[in-house]
């Protein structure tokens, strides 16, 4: 067995205990937390521990029903409306109409609940030892990096919890929707409302960023950090960090963040600081436009602020796409037409059209997670969660409601659209509402497969989920009346006496 199978096996075995001992009675707490207690600090007593334990937390965000899956290309795909070739006996048919009294969608919304929380309890029992640790323990800045993300990842969960089991901010900021776990404990922690939530994912990300101001991935890191720090650096260590929630992966998360709550200056200055950072870049163009299908770049993996590596990627993929059964996760052709708009001159050589999804018995299946078995590694096992282009999304969208800047605004867009292929520029002079048609657009190309539309329309509280497809050069559209409250697993309700709370 591998040094990372036998991580793997021993973070995901005690994060089971971990939750067990937070969703069970003070009976059972009492009676194991004594041998719990001696093997935490057994496994914080050295570096190795700590950095054993933030992989396992990654590992563990790789399962299917978080980011491995449904959290990226499964349910919230269906729920955002892309899969419209679906067959009628297909697993996501009652997620794509918010039937969360299916059991089979049921299910999946209680797994998504536990399997987070099971992540959040191994992030917590990091974060509480490396609180009180003794940082002379830590190779050159090893401390500041771990602390940095265990703290970050535990806003980007509660974040994307929050989104899924509150209100939308725009709707009712004071929605009772989830407990932000602080700490590994028995006790029940009180619901917070969706304003609280975000605040507190704030604050862990305020901790973040301070002290992530040392990773290595800013460029010039060498002026933030001190000079032994630099010296004493485990460059194995600090290799790959678009793996790691990084810097620049709490600065776009914080962007995230502010543009939910409607704070769309503090936004743009979040996500300026992504869209001026010197590390990470569009993909050449003769990487993506190759003639060889095992070496095309489908990833875009320069551009991506933060992926999860997941060496079982392209099996997963092979189960729900590239076939015709009622797994498939497929669209219409006249649907893959309309949201590329293929009616438009010059649209065909869209980057994301072109080498990004495949036709399959008169329908089309997203090819971005077919990534190569040979080839560049730079390229494979890359689950994207926080992309380049949606800094420029962001920050057009704050310049247009924040600044009235019109012409700001579609410049980031064209920026975007320029680096996939899209030569014809949009116009200066669009009116607001045709620019912010045109952010929604750019949305809908370019995260397929990530989960991302979904939030989009949560957040701006779209009453109905446009589903659009080509009728020669026009677009008819019908529409999904959305649900965007998953309901609370019935044993958290009941265990955790949460009757009196929503």
């Amino acid at each position: 067995m591998t040094t990372m199978q036998n991580i793997k096996k021993n973070i995901l075995s005690y994060g089971l205990l971990l939750v067990s001992l937070c969703l069970t009675g003070c009976e059972d707490w009492l009676d194991v937390s004594p041998k719990t207690q001696i093997k935490s600090d057994d496994n914080f007593s050295t570096e190795q521990g700590y950095k054993d334990a933030l992989t396992g937390v990654y590992l563990l965000l790789t399962d299917e029903s978080l980011y491995g899956k449904e959290l990226t290309f499964g349910m919230l795909d269906a729920m955002g409306q892309y899969y419209t070739g679906m067959a009628t006996n297909n697993t996501y048919k009652y997620d794509a109409a918010f039937d969360y009294e299916n059991a089979e969608c049921e299910q999946r919304i209680n797994s998504i609940w536990s399997k987070a929380y099971t992540a959040l309890s191994n992030d917590n029992e990091l974060i509480v030892h490396i609180d009180e640790a003794d940082s002379t323990i830590f190779t050159g800045r090893n401390y500041h990096l771990i602390r940095g993300e265990a703290y970050a990842l535990r806003a980007f969960l509660h974040f994307d919890l929050t989104k899924l089991w509150g209100a939308s901010y725009a709707k009712d900021k004071n929605d009772k929707c989830i407990p932000y776990m602080k700490s590994v404990t028995a006790d029940v922690t009180p619901l917070s409302t969706v304003e609280e939530a975000l605040g507190l994912c704030l604050e862990d990300l305020a901790v973040a960023e301070h002290e992530l101001s040392r990773d290595p991935v800013i460029v010039g890191e060498g002026n933030t950090s001190t000079e032994k720090e630099v010296e004493n650096a485990d460059v194995n260590y600090e290799r790959d960090r678009t793996f790691k929630l990084n810097y620049y992966g709490v600065k776009l998360l914080q962007a995230r963040i502010y543009l939910y709550m409607g704070l769309h200056d503090e936004a743009l200055v979040a996500a300026e600081s992504v869209i001026q950072q010197g590390t990470f870049y569009w993909t050449p163009d003769e990487e993506i436009n190759v003639a060889e299908d095992e070496q095309r770049n489908r990833i875009f993996a320069e551009e991506l602020v933060f992926a999860l590596y997941d060496s079982d990627l392209r099996t997963r993929y092979s189960s729900y796409f590239t076939s015709s059964n009622q797994m498939s996760l497929i669209m219409n052709e006249t649907s893959y037409h309309a949201i590329y708009e293929l009616f438009n001159t010059g649209y065909f050589g869209d980057y994301r059209y072109a080498y990004q999804n495949k036709e399959l018995d008169g329908k089309r299946y997203n090819t971005k997670y077919m990534q190569p078995m040979s080839g560049n590694t730079r390229y494979m096992h890359r689950i994207p969660l926080m992309r380049l282009s949606e800094a420029y999304y962001i920050a057009a969208e704050c310049e247009l409601v924040a600044n009235q800047n019109i012409e700001s605004c579609i410049r980031h867009l064209n920026t975007v659209r320029s680096h996939r292929n899209l030569i014809d520029d949009l116009p200066l002079n669009l009116t607001k509402e045709e620019a912010y048609e045109e952010i929604r657009k750019e949305y809908l190309k370019e995260f397929v497969c990530e989960g991302q539309i979904y939030y989009y329309y949560k957040r701006l509280n779209y009453e109905r989920i446009p589903i659009e497809t080509a009728v020669g050069s026009s677009i008819s559209t019908t529409y999904v009346a959305p649900n965007y409250t998953f309901p609370l697993p019935d044993d958290e309700v009941e265990f955790g006496e949460r009757e009196n709370e929503k």
